[in-house]
């Protein structure tokens, strides 16, 4: 499982010693990082902020968002395309639209657990590669809840032997006792930017780094 480290990450100098080599995740709102983060970092990708928006309100214009990314492009992995948390699925999908009529590619859409089932094939239709973010009444991961609809879209998601059909990335989720249950390919949390002054960056690395996700599916 790849594993990206949210960011911002203050100073420079804990930046460099904490995240040289790893991998990174750089928020729109907070992207002061992202030139240190292309010159230290192994692979970078770039979170469209819409969390921010729900956690913490403001306006996104997302021509403005795309313009930026245009200066950074070539140097990241991948990004998530913009999206509307708690929005309705048909917003999140005129956002899929607006990005596909832009043609430029590295785009990762986000498929929210509180929406449909439906709306996930529709996706797998058209990206070998998928985000799940938890929103709604599935806001906080890991419940028995969020892990009932978790199972009903691997069911969606995997063959019948338990193989993704598409590579899916995890949003705000790097606890192994969530990551360990379900085949991601990927995977991201701010965790370690928010806690390394209090937990220490090595043990929260131990905590995470040891571990990854089954290649397959198999519920328990």
């Amino acid at each position: 499982m790849i594993k990206y480290y949210g960011t911002p990450l203050t100073p420079t100098s804990k930046f460099v010693e904490i995240l040289k080599g790893r991998n990174c995740l750089i928020p729109y709102p907070r992207p002061q990082d992202i030139y240190k983060a292309i010159i230290f970092c192994d692979k970078v990708i770039i979170d469209n902020g819409a969390f921010t928006l729900w956690r913490k309100g403001g306006h996104i214009d997302w021509n403005d968002f795309y313009e930026w990314l245009d200066h950074i492009f070539e140097y990241i992995e991948f990004f998530f395309i913009p999206d509307v948390i708690d929005g309705s699925e048909n917003e999140n999908n005129e956002l899929i639209l607006d990005y596909e009529k832009r043609n430029i590619g590295k785009g990762i859409p986000i498929w929210h657990v509180n929406e449909s089932l439906s709306r996930l094939k529709w996706l797998m239709s058209k990206f070998d590669y998928i985000a799940f973010g938890s929103a709604g009444e599935y806001s906080k991961l890991g419940t028995e809840k969020w892990n009932k609809k978790m199972h009903k879209a691997m069911k969606v998601v995997c063959n019948k032997k338990g193989k993704p059909k598409v590579k899916i990335h995890m949003l705000r989720c790097l606890d192994p006792k969530i990551f360990t249950k379900y085949p991601f390919h990927s995977g991201d949390s701010t965790s370690l930017a928010q806690n390394y002054k209090r937990d220490g960056y090595k043990n929260i690395l131990n905590r995470v780094e040891p571990f990854n996700s089954p290649k397959k599916y198999k519920k328990d």
